[in-house]
């Protein structure tokens, strides 16, 4: 199947790629170190939540062990550092994959010459779309049906997990009730990921990457139909 380029307009909200891993580094030493390196190129700061809750909940609640603790933001980007997390997303804005990923580059080569990352765990790339005032289950190549009869619902959730060669997953959620500034509408997320388990080196976590990347977009091309697509007058 031949994959547009690009596509307009863009359905893409958020991405962001997340990188886990092990550090001999108190969280709090973690994140001061990641500041001051980053400092000027993303100047809006501020903690999260989570920090509100006491080290030892977070600590014992697996659901909270790989969530971030602070936030450092410019115009096009999100930094998100936690004690054994990083990611970096393109937010407000989608930038396009070439631009993020040269940020991408430019995060883990500015984050190796830290050395405060010893082995990487896991490696995922999150994307988010949103169709405003669409359902998304009457564009997509997607059906559900209770004995023969097709299910017809303005409030339908879909989740799975594809498996595909060097390790890879996607995560799949479709849903036809989403909002987004009050906008209603419908949103296909997908989070593909890996389980690394490799010592911290850069070029080979850019090519994983990539092939991430390249499997997060083949899904989501996949679902649509090909009348949907032509809406978003695709480049190839």
């Amino acid at each position: 199947m031949k994959l547009p380029k690009k596509i307009t307009p863009c359905p893409i909200v958020d991405s962001i790629l997340e990188l886990r891993f092990a550090t001999g580094f108190p969280h709090d030493a973690v994140f001061g170190i990641v500041y001051n390196a980053f400092k000027s190129e993303y100047p809006k700061y501020e903690s999260l939540p989570i920090l509100q809750l006491p080290e030892p909940v977070r600590k014992a609640d697996p659901n909270l062990r790989f969530k971030p603790y602070y936030r450092l933001s410019n115009d096009k980007f999100v930094i998100q550092i936690g004690a054994d997390v990083a990611t970096i997303s393109s937010f407000p804005e989608y930038s396009g994959w070439d631009v993020f990923k040269q940020e991408i580059c430019s995060f883990f080569k500015t984050i190796k010459t830290l050395s405060i990352i010893d082995d990487v765990s896991r490696i995922g790339l999150r994307v988010i779309n949103f169709f405003p005032e669409a359902d998304i289950f009457q564009e997509a190549k997607i059906s559900f049906a209770i004995s023969d009869e097709p299910v017809v619902s303005q409030k339908t959730l879909f989740t799975t997990e594809f498996s595909f060669e060097n390790n890879i997953k996607s995560t799949l959620n479709i849903s036809n009730d989403a909002m987004i500034n009050s906008i209603q509408g419908s949103i296909i997320d997908i989070d593909t990921f890996c389980e690394y388990n490799k010592e911290f080196n850069v070029s080979d976590i850019l090519t994983e990457i990539e092939l991430i990347h390249n499997k997060e977009k083949d899904l989501f091309f996949l679902l649509l139909k090909d009348a949907f697509l032509k809406k978003f007058n695709p480049e190839y």
